[in-house]
């Protein structure tokens, strides 16, 4: 005789006067407000079927509402309202939607997407690649490129033909690309009379791009169409790892370099661009998502006269930390890589090369970051309906 599983348990639902709490049956809890249950109400009354947008008119929805009646059963959790301005079928939301979607902070936090930061002996080329071939034409292939881009802020693309523009074919793969004012894409390349340090063969600090932008591009593509010169390899540095140390070693340091705004400035002949912005990013949680670290942008430095020394011993020591060979990650552009990485996360740098000694050309262009973590959620889904409740 075989054994007989017991059905799943419907999880406990206490109508209350002002909400609905849920309590699944392992003992985790969620309280639900009536209003916000009806605002996101997935009926066709209130959310566009194809769309998925919400066409309810959310004016016309009593503050005050409260269901007639609130039903539970295996499929979720169903709830009917009293006549108003705003018509409705009825609601419906299933019990894993509700699970993901509880509101208590300590609910949100778990569920948080958390970057975990990394020193150079954590990434190497080898396991952050994927050819130019499959990405190009296999979605699975494109979905493994992104995740490396997502989780590691790094992520290369092999064997890419040294043709002018493939950068921008490669971008277009994954999204649209980002204008700035250096045009749709650009050449890295010592130049005679240049705009960027960049187009010189000097060594470059660790940095991020454009920091006296008000929006950082957000994700950097470079492709290495020739480099056979002396010198001028490439150096990554995790700029949350490196600003998770400071913080450690120096919580005033940190504390200092992620709430004063210091000004950026980038000018050239044909443009002058300038934006105040912390060096070190925070959310609502006091977690690190990114920073804005150009020390060859910044300044003049616009804060009070009396904050001048602390804001750049803390400073130094944020360099200080990038500058560490333990957190660098560097590599040789071969002919034919493209990098792609996170702008607003990784530092990206480089040592003098001989300009005498051959020929070092590197195109480029980026990509928004929205748009990169947009297409990687959609891979992901692997076409399965985003509407369900």
């Amino acid at each position: 005789m075989g054994c007989e599983h017991a059905p799943p348990r419907v999880p406990g639902v206490e109508a209350r006067t002002d909400d609905v709490q849920v309590t699944w049956p392992d003992g985790h809890a969620g309280r639900f407000p009536y209003f916000w249950l009806r605002e996101n109400c997935p009926c066709q009354q209130c959310t566009h079927p194809e769309a998925w947008e919400r066409i309810v008119d959310f004016m016309a929805l009593p503050l005050t509402v409260k269901p007639d009646s609130v039903d539970a059963d295996r499929a979720g959790l169903h709830l009917t309202w009293p006549s108003h301005d705003a018509p409705c079928d009825g609601t419906h939301y299933s019990w894993e939607w509700l699970d993901d979607h509880r509101l208590e902070r300590h609910a949100r936090l778990a569920r948080k997407r958390r970057i975990r930061g990394w020193t150079g002996s954590m990434v190497d080329k080898d396991s952050l690649a994927v050819s130019h071939d499959a990405m190009m034409a296999r979605d699975d292939d494109l979905e493994r490129l992104l995740r490396h881009v997502d989780s590691t802020g790094v992520g290369f693309v092999v064997g890419v033909p040294t043709d002018r523009l493939a950068v921008t074919e490669i971008a277009q793969r994954i999204a649209f690309v980002e204008e700035s004012h250096f045009g749709r894409h650009f050449d890295v390349l010592s130049k005679v009379d240049p705009e960027n340090l960049a187009y010189t063969p000097n060594a470059l600090q660790p940095h991020n791009d454009l920091p006296s932008r008000q929006h950082l591009p957000g994700v950097q593509l470079l492709h290495c169409r020739r480099n056979d010169v002396a010198g001028g390899d490439s150096v990554f540095v995790d700029g949350i790892a490196v600003a998770c140390r400071l913080r450690e070693q120096n919580p005033a340091a940190f504390d200092l370099l992620s709430s004063l705004s210091v000004m950026f400035r980038s000018v050239a002949a044909d443009w002058e661009i300038a934006n105040r912005a912390p060096i070190i990013a925070v959310d609502e949680d006091g977690d690190v998502v990114g920073t804005r670290v150009h020390p060859a942008l910044l300044g003049p430095v616009d804060i009070e006269p009396d904050e001048q020394p602390a804001f750049y011993r803390a400073h130094r020591e944020l360099l200080s930390i990038a500058l560490e060979p333990e957190m660098q990650f560097s590599f040789r552009f071969e002919e034919g890589d493209c990098v792609i990485f996170d702008n607003a996360r990784i530092l990206h740098a480089r040592t003098a090369f001989d300009s005498t000694t051959g020929y070092r050309h590197l195109q480029g262009c980026y990509v928004g970051r929205d748009d990169l973590r947009s297409r990687l959620m959609v891979l992901r889904r692997r076409g399965a309906d985003y509407r369900i409740r």
